[in-house]
């Protein structure tokens, strides 16, 4: 057997990794790699955050302002309670509980003789005092509670010095009614002023 020497092998050696590079540097059949650093970078766009949404404020019905005295509540519980009675005056000067700049809107003055009396006054104020007004009757005494008829704040005192007097407030949104009976039931014709109101 014939031996190879060092130098021989390592000539062949050196050739063969000669020829090996010698391939890859060649052209055309080599595919190329794209650097890691070649390749773009995507832009990331920043989604606009969502603008809060208030909830829609419920709707409050117009309140029916009534303008004439002799139209208020139904024709029956009118005449019930104050058909017997003279309209005497509109109710300017009257001052009772009131919300803070109350504008008088309608007022009515009903009497017979010495024996029976109505007062109404129907006004208009900023709907936060009138709900503030609401709200501070129950510490003068007065009882209170929410109409079921007509979703009123309801409240009515008998004041201790008024033998046969009874006040009663309803109050809602922007409106206060004021109704004062001196020996008379004035509640179902408050109660139908209420809802020709409110309806």
């Amino acid at each position: 057997m014939r031996r190879t020497s060092p130098l021989a092998l390592s000539t062949f050696v050196l050739a063969g990794v000669l020829a090996v590079t010698l391939s890859a540097c060649a052209g055309g059949s080599a595919t190329p790699t794209a650097s890691p650093t070649s390749a773009p970078t995507p832009t990331q766009t920043a989604e606009p955050e969502p603008t809060p949404t208030e909830p829609a404020a419920p709707t409050v019905a117009p309140a029916n302002l009534p303008t004439d005295c002799t139209t208020l509540g139904t024709d029956m519980s009118r005449q019930d309670t104050v058909g017997d009675m003279t309209l005497q005056s509109d109710g300017t000067g009257f001052e009772r509980e009131a919300p803070q700049n109350a504008q008088l809107a309608l007022g009515c003055d009903w009497i017979l003789d010495e024996v029976a009396g109505v007062l109404l006054l129907i006004s208009t104020a900023d709907a936060a005092a009138v709900s503030a007004a609401a709200d501070a009757l129950p510490a003068e005494g007065w009882t209170c509670g929410v109409a079921d008829d007509f979703g009123a704040a309801y409240c009515y005192i008998e004041p201790a010095d008024m033998a046969g007097v009874q006040q009663t407030v309803v109050a809602r949104d922007d409106v206060w009614v004021y109704l004062e009976t001196y020996q008379r039931d004035g509640n179902a014709f408050l109660s139908d002023i209420a809802s020709q109101i409110w309806s």
